[in-house]
């Protein structure tokens, strides 16, 4: 009896001990996004591009998300990645390989990530990063409209908004702008990945993509732009370029899409 009572003791206190250590939440919710047509900020056509219903993260990955990625695959880790694939400033702000610490709340989204380590996340999750269209044509929307790209008003908010990025550690997803889609934090939280983010889709057809050393993204202008005025894309077109693949920046996450759940 006494050996009894000590093992179901036992089973309690382990149980208990795991519960508290036990990982946030980190369920992945997905937005369902229609089809329809997209004007490229930089384009040398008038022609819109075809954007394919596809579903996108409702928030960007957080550090809770991207800690279950590193624990499966282990050569992701902060002191096993290669330098090929990340600066060594990779995931800084955490305290270990698999320890968040103050400066990573949980449900904040991730950072100090390269764009290899977004798209393996991606690929793991069977999913993979926005192409630019696709991540301009949701970023498009405002709180009320699902087409607010050429709104000055619009624009000027979200330049306010970029110009006032949060500091880390980064508040948590999810509370902040949720756009008309029901997607959260598409502007004034975190920069993010793009699966293009170096190259201008001019294509027709949102499949087809070129990386023509030509159609790079150039800060030093707007020759060539669509909407001359609509400065807050201007931005982020200028930010994308200055990117490397293998860049760890504080202010830049992602999020993934998938083409069907």
């Amino acid at each position: 009896m006494i050996k009894k009572a000590y093992i179901l003791i036992l089973i309690i206190l382990l149980v208990g001990s795991s519960s508290l250590i036990a990982e946030p939440p980190s369920k992945i919710e997905w937005k369902s996004i229609p089809s329809g047509d997209f004007f490229p900020f930089f384009a040398d056509t008038v022609k819109p591009i075809k954007i394919d219903g596809f579903f996108i993260t409702e928030t960007q990955i957080t550090n809770a998300q991207f800690l279950e990625f590193v624990k499966a695959n282990p050569k992701w880790r902060r002191s096993k990645i290669k330098s090929l694939f990340a600066e060594s400033s990779y995931l800084k702000y955490w305290k270990s390989d698999t320890v968040l610490g103050k400066q990573a709340p949980p449900n904040a989204p991730v950072v100090m990530v390269s764009w290899f380590a977004a798209s393996a996340y991606c690929n793991w999750l069977g999913g993979r990063l926005a192409d630019m269209s696709e991540w301009e044509y949701v970023a498009s929307a405002s709180k009320t409209s699902k087409n607010a790209y050429n709104s000055d008003e619009f624009s000027s908010t979200l330049l306010k908004m970029y110009e006032k990025l949060p500091k880390i550690p980064l508040p948590n997803v999810g509370q902040r702008f949720k756009n008309a889609y029901g997607v959260y934090d598409m502007h004034g939280l975190v920069w993010e990945w793009t699966r293009d983010f170096n190259s201008v889709i001019v294509s027709t057809d949102s499949r087809e993509k070129t990386n023509q050393d030509g159609k790079l993204f150039c800060a030093a202008g707007s020759i060539g732009n669509v909407d001359p005025s609509n400065y807050s894309a201007f931005v982020r077109y200028s930010m994308w370029s200055s990117l490397q693949a293998k860049y760890c920046i504080r202010n830049l996450g992602f999020r993934c899409v998938k083409d069907k759940l």
